[in-house]
């Protein structure tokens, strides 16, 4: 199963370097989330949850497209009802699948139905191992779920990987979770906290040039851990670049506007230009053909040049420095992340 989906990405992967297609989708099925995290805004109290019917047709179109990678994501996408058919399906169709979780919802039978349902590679997003009025999400410091997960790993084939993200004051609790990573052999990707574009709220978490010695240390103890081989799999530039990030100055491209950037749809079936920002379009994805996917990621190219010196989510630099660096990617991550 897991050769027929490295040769079916391969193949799309092919044909997405002379075509426009959706070889990255993101279906994001609620907006809904069971925690309420100071930092995040990708969550709607009010959201509605993607119907299965609709998410058969976002599948088949994908499909149709040249679809590599289906990834989940929200709100909470462990909230919604139809997940493990989702995943399933995409398995029958020879689809690599990922999903980003906050963990909570994690326990040995939803970890066992996710790998017997198909999925390729889980990230669990943790942040604290005691509960920070910040974050709550810590369920990979129970050794339990830990276990549960490289039983699943070793069973299913379904790899493992933690997100952390990095505010101003949980410096001691990134020093445990790459702890924790390099214990449990877990890769761990890091992330500066990307701050709300619509908001000034919980401002004083965000980093700015008074921070710059903090940042210093944050930065010097990682790219030391990674020389020590901790397994972290953002690019050392990540890192050293947040410097010029605190200036807002503007050194690297998102990867949406590009054919390589995601698709993100929604419960609806409309389509979100950015996952940050919550900018939901009237297109509609069933209504996608390879000429309004190239006429649409145009339409993202000025919207991301004005957010772009804001922002530094680490999955969005990583996909733009990897698209730069294949040959860095497949030596560095591939095998980690599938």
């Amino acid at each position: 199963m897991k050769t027929s989906k490295y040769s079916h990405f391969v193949k799309n992967y092919t044909y997405a370097r002379f075509n426009y297609s959706t070889l990255f989708v993101r279906v994001l099925p609620t907006d809904n989330c069971n925690l309420n995290c100071f930092y995040c805004f990708q969550r709607k109290d009010d959201a509605v949850d993607m119907p299965w019917e609709l998410f058969v047709q976002v599948l088949d179109k994908a499909r149709e497209l040249k679809l590599g990678l289906m990834s989940f994501l929200g709100g909470e996408p462990m909230l919604w009802d139809h997940l493990y058919d989702a995943l399933a399906l995409c398995s029958k169709h020879n689809i690599l699948t990922d999903m980003t979780t906050n963990g909570t919802l994690l326990n040995r039978e939803t970890i066992e139905r996710l790998g017997s349902s198909g999925l390729d590679a889980l990230n669990v997003s943790v942040d604290t191992k005691s509960s920070l009025s910040a974050s709550k999400k810590n369920t990979l410091f129970n050794g339990d779920i830990v276990k549960a997960l490289k039983t699943a790993e070793k069973t299913y084939g379904m790899k493992i990987r933690m997100n952390g993200v990095i505010f101003n004051n949980n410096f001691e609790d990134i020093k445990l979770l790459l702890e924790l990573s390099k214990e449990s052999e877990i890769p761990l990707s890091l992330g500066f906290i990307v701050p709300d574009l619509k908001s000034d709220r919980n401002k004083k978490s965000y980093f700015s040039e008074e921070d710059t010695e903090l940042l210093g240390e944050i930065v010097d103890y990682i790219l030391q851990r990674k020389k020590e081989k901790y397994p972290v799999i953002d690019p050392d530039s990540y890192f050293t670049n947040v410097f010029k990030f605190i200036k807002n100055e503007y050194f690297w491209e998102c990867n949406y506007p590009t054919k390589y950037g995601w698709v993100n749809v929604v419960s609806d079936g409309t389509l979100r230009g950015c996952t940050k920002k919550m900018d939901d379009s009237d297109m509609t994805f069933l209504s996608l053909t390879p000429e309004k996917i190239k006429h649409y990621k145009e339409s993202l190219q000025e919207p991301v040049k004005e957010c772009n010196p804001f922002c530094y989510s680490n999955c969005a630099y990583d996909s733009a420095y990897y698209r730069d660096n294949k040959l860095a990617f497949i030596a560095d991550n591939f095998s980690k992340t599938f």
